[in-house]
């Protein structure tokens, strides 16, 4: 009866053995997963901050390149509110940007890139006559804003409530 007891004891004892071992891998598994989607998250967060840095630096040297007449009005506020679709606004900075998402607005029905080639001379004339009038009505207040943009860039100023 006694070996009977130690045999079942010595049963116990691997079972519970058996018991931790399993339960130390769970827990190591469990940790080593939490680690995993711990670094998952901070190459997220990278990631998005990468990709909120690169969308900032373009929107500052568009602003640049349009004050310095290096890109025309219009052509800037296209890619500007490409960009700006991209980040998530606040309402005050949406309403700053009014001007920019104006001309967007009013300038999405001419073709771009192949489709602008494909037009005859005179259609692409129309255009840019519609183009330009948008810019000398706009001139200024797209003038100041890229000012503001130059003086307040985003990520520093303008982009520091989007980051």
């Amino acid at each position: 009866m006694m070996w009977l007891f130690a045999a079942l004891s010595g049963v116990v004892v691997v079972l519970a053995a058996v018991a931790a071992g399993l339960w130390w891998k769970v827990w190591r598994i469990n940790r080593q997963q939490q680690q995993m989607r711990q670094e998952l998250e901070q190459q997220r967060a990278r990631h998005e901050q990468n990709r909120l840095d690169h969308i900032h630096e373009s929107l500052n040297v568009i602003a640049s390149a349009v004050l310095d007449s290096q890109c025309p009005i219009t052509e800037g506020c296209i890619r500007m509110a490409v960009l700006l679709d991209n980040l998530p606004l606040d309402c005050d900075t949406k309403h700053r940007f009014s001007v920019v998402f104006e001309i967007y607005n009013a300038t999405r029905h001419i073709p771009t890139h192949s489709s602008w080639q494909a037009l005859d001379r005179k259609q692409q004339r129309r255009h840019e006559q519609e183009m330009w009038a948008l810019e000398k009505e706009h001139n200024e207040a797209v003038m100041e804003l890229m000012s503001y943009v130059k003086v307040n860039p985003f990520g520093k100023g303008v982009g520091a409530s989007i980051n």
